[in-house]
């Protein structure tokens, strides 16, 4: 990813956090047409490391960094969904919000067991060392591989041309490429859900 979509993203991040200090809620914006970026991407979501949640048919993809909170939000949202109804959530683990980002995706990709790892992440969000962020504690050296990683699910984000993190991807029943950036409110989500492929 590049210095300037990254520092794009952060913008977009920081603003959506003001948003969220003034309580102003960011909503998830959805495209209720196919999506010719979410086609591109969604075709090229076999070169992405992804850490899955269930089984079966019904797949959504969201890319999220260790250290958002709008993604925390999501993951706590979908607890109760994930492997309901043949439903399966693959994670892709990107680092674009702040320095830790690379050092916690790191320590989750490195884990023995990435799921266990992610979990750990979101089940203590907030109460790191710094009380801010995803829980993991950051790597203290991130393999060549594992930059690869970061980088090549950096990659396939931008393409998205999201502005930022959680983006979900996935077809819905038509058979569409369907994009939503932000967290879905739970009505939003009842009607993602109820509408993936």
């Amino acid at each position: 990813m590049t210095l300037n979509r990254r520092a794009a993203l952060r913008t977009a991040f920081a603003a959506v956090v003001a948003a969220s200090v003034m309580g102003l809620a960011p909503f998830a914006s959805a495209q209720q047409t196919q999506n010719p970026a979410a086609v591109k991407v969604l075709g090229e979501m076999g070169k992405a490391t992804i850490i899955t949640e269930g089984r079966g048919p019904r797949v959504i993809y969201i890319f999220f960094d260790a250290n958002c909170p709008y993604c925390h939000e999501l993951y706590t949202n979908l607890r109760p969904k994930v492997g309901k109804d043949g439903l399966e959530i693959r994670w892709v683990p990107v680092a674009v919000l702040t320095p830790t980002s690379v050092t916690k995706g790191a320590a989750i990709l490195q884990a023995p067991d990435r799921l266990k790892a992610f979990h750990e992440n979101e089940n203590t969000y907030g109460k790191g060392p710094t009380g801010q962020g995803g829980g993991i504690a950051p790597a203290s050296k991130v393999l060549p591989a594992t930059s690869a990683i970061l980088n090549a699910n950096n990659a396939l984000l931008e393409a998205t041309k999201s502005p930022g993190v959680p983006t979900l991807l996935y077809r819905d029943k038509q058979g569409d490429a369907l994009l939503v950036v932000g967290p879905p409110d739970a009505q939003q989500l009842k009607d993602i859900l109820a509408s993936v492929k």
